[in-house]
C-alpha cells in the first residue's frame, strides 16, 4: 500500500487527545475489516439456508471476493494518493456497509457474487492497514505512526478472536440477516471518526503541499519496476510461494468452520478454535519477525511453509476431534501471518523500502489468486462428495512448492537497484 510521507510535527497541546482516538478508531475499523474478512465461512453456513444458495456457489463468490482483495489495491492506493487516504475509507466503509447488509437478501447466484463477492471485499479492501496508516500518519507523525502500526497489525488478530464466536452466536441465536446487519454498526460509527479525521488532516495536507511545492512530483514506473523484478530469480521464487500461502489462507477462512462442523464439532466450540487462530496470527506474525532479525529470513520463511506440510498431513491423516481441532487451528494460526515479515523483509532488502509497497502488493496479487482457486475448489469438492481432504492435498503439495522455492533463494542480501524512473 502507498503510504503518505509526512513531517513528523502536529505537536499541538490537544494532539494527545488526538492521537489516542485516531490510533481507537484505526484499530476499530481495522479490527472488524479483518473480522469480517477472516469469518466468510462462518457466515457461509448462515447463509446457505438463509438464501437457499449452495455451497459451491457462495465458495465461488468468496473466490472472486479474494480476487477482488488482491486486484483492488493498487486502484485505490492510487485513488488515496489522488484524493486522500480517509476519502478512500470513507467510500470502503460505503461499500462494506452495503455488501453486509445486501448479502442476506440474494436469491440468486448472480446477485451473491455481486454483494458478497465483489461490492463487500472491495469495501474492505478500502479498510486495509495500508489505507489506514496513509490516514492517520500526517496526523501522529512518522515517530508516532512507526510505534502504532503495531498496534493497528496487532488489531486484526484481536477482531478475528473476539469476531468469530459474536458471529457464530448471532447467527444461532437470530439469523444471518440480523448478524450481517449488527456488523455495518461499528462501520457506521466510523463515519464521524472519518469526517472528523478529514477535518484536521485537511490543514496538515495543505502544509505538505506547501513543503513539497517546487520540488516536482515523481512517477512510479509500474510496469518497467515489475519486469525488472521478474528478471530477478529470487523475486520470482517469492511470487511462486506467496501464491500457494493465498490457498492455504484462503482454506481457513472459508471452509475451516464447515470442516469442524461436518466432524461432528458444534458450532460455538468450531467458533472458539478461530479464536485461538486469531490469537496464534498475532504470535506467529511476531515470531518470525524476531527470527528473520536472528536468521536467515530465506530459511524462516521456508521453515514456515514445511510446518504447513505438517499441518496437512494431520489434516489428511490424524483422527478428527475437538482436541485436534484447536491443536490444529493454533499452529494454522502460527503459520498464518508468519509468512508476511520474512517476505516483505526479502524484498525490501532486494529492491530497497520504496520499491517494497508496489513489489510487496504485486506478490499479493498472486497471494490472492491462490485464495481464489482455494475457495472455489473447496466448494466444488464438497458438492461432488470428495469431501475436504483434496483440498488438503493440494495444500500440502503447495507448501512442499513454496518450502523448496523459499529454501533455493540464493542472495536474498544482494541489493537490486532499480534506475528507471521512479
Amino acid at each position: 500500500m502507498i503510504m503518505l510521507k509526512t513531517t513528523p510535527t502536529l505537536q499541538k497541546p490537544e494532539s494527545l487527545f488526538q492521537s489516542l482516538v485516531l490510533v481507537i478508531a484505526a484499530c476499530i475499523v481495522h479490527g472488524v475489516m479483518q473480522g469480517v474478512h477472516d469469518n466468510y465461512g462462518i457466515m457461509m453456513t448462515g447463509l446457505i439456508p438463509y438464501t437457499g444458495i449452495d455451497y459451491v456457489t457462495i465458495s465461488f463468490a468468496i473466490g472472486v471476493g479474494a480476487l477482488v482483495y488482491g486486484l483492488a489495491q493498487p486502484f485505490l492506493g492510487i485513488l488515496a494518493l489522488r484524493r486522500s487516504p480517509v476519502f478512500v475509507i470513507l467510500v470502503g466503509i460505503l461499500f462494506t456497509v452495503v455488501g453486509l447488509a445486501a448479502t442476506p437478501l440474494c436469491t440468486s447466484p448472480c446477485t451473491l457474487v455481486l454483494f458478497f463477492g465483489l461490492i463487500l471485499p472491495f469495501g474492505t479492501t478500502g479498510l486495509c492497514f495500508g489505507i489506514i496508516m496513509g490516514a492517520i500518519t500526517p496526523m501522529l507523525g512518522e515517530k508516532r505512526a512507526a510505534v502504532v502500526s503495531g498496534l493497528v497489525q496487532a488489531s486484526a488478530g484481536i477482531g478475528d478472536a473476539l469476531m468469530s464466536p459474536a458471529l457464530n452466536l448471532a447467527i444461532s441465536t437470530f439469523d444471518i440477516a440480523f448478524a450481517m446487519r449488527a456488523l455495518t454498526v461499528p462501520f457506521l460509527l466510523m463515519i464521524p471518526i472519518a469526517v472528523w479525521m478529514h477535518s484536521i488532516g485537511k490543514k496538515e495536507t495543505q502544509r505538505e503541499e506547501t513543503v513539497h511545492e517546487g520540488k516536482g512530483t515523481s512517477k512510479v514506473s509500474l510496469i518497467p519496476l515489475l519486469k525488472f523484478a521478474l528478471k530477478d530469480r529470487d523475486y520470482r521464487l517469492i511470487v511462486i510461494g506467496f501464491a500457494t500461502c493465498g490457498f492455504n489462507m484462503s482454506i481457513i477462512e472459508s471452509h475451516l468452520f464447515s470442516q469442524y462442523l461436518s466432524y461432528g464439532i458444534d458450532g460455538s466450540t468450531a467458533s472458539l478454535t478461530l479464536t485461538v487462530y486469531g490469537i496464534a496470527t498475532m504470535i506467529g506474525a511476531a515470531g518470525t519477525g524476531f527470527l528473520g532479525a536472528a536468521f536467515k529470513m530465506k530459511n524462516v520463511l521456508a521453515g514456515v511453509y514445511a510446518l504447513r506440510v505438517g499441518i496437512s498431513l494431520a489434516f489428511l491423516l490424524l483422527p478428527k476431534s475437538v482436541a485436534f481441532a484447536f491443536a490444529a487451528t493454533a499452529l494454522l494460526g502460527l503459520s498464518g501471518d508468519a509468512t508476511v515479515p520474512p517476505t516483505s523483509g526479502i524484498i525490501s532488502k532486494k529492491f530497497g523500502s520504496k520499491n517494497m509497497a508496489v513489489l510487496y502488493g504485486f506478490t499479493l496479487i498472486g497471494h490472492q489468486i491462490g485464495a481464489f482457486f482455494s475457495a472455489y475448489l473447496g466448494g466444488l469438492f464438497v458438492d461432488i462428495g470428495w469431501g475436504y481432504s483434496p483440498l488438503w492435498m493440494v495444500n500440502l503439495c503447495l507448501a512442499a512448492i513454496a518450502s523448496t522455492a523459499s529454501f533455493r533463494i540464493r542472495n536474498e542480501d544482494e541489493r537490486k537497484e532499480y534506475v528507471g524512473e521512479i
